[in-house]
């Protein structure tokens, strides 16, 4: 079964690197500005505006993810 865009990239481009870098990114967001990362197959976008995060895959531009910036920023700190 092949995994969502979203927990491709948790379980293969998220390392603790990347997981503080974008946590880092969240906290600093501010109202009007998009951050748009690029990873070693998957790209993330961050939307302060619409509260949005959006992971897409480098290598096929019709898989991509969706989800509320709250809850990407808890996927990333993992479970507690």
């Amino acid at each position: 079964m092949m995994l969502s865009p979203l927990q491709d990239f948790l379980n293969h481009d998220a390392d603790d690197f990347v997981r503080s870098e974008l946590l880092s990114a969240i906290d600093q967001l501010d109202a009007g500005q998009r951050r748009y990362f690029t990873y070693n197959t998957f790209n993330v976008l961050l939307d302060a505006d619409t509260q949005l995060a959006t992971v897409e895959d480098e290598l096929d531009v019709d898989r991509s993810e969706t989800v509320a910036l709250g809850a990407f920023a808890d996927l990333l700190r993992g479970p507690t």
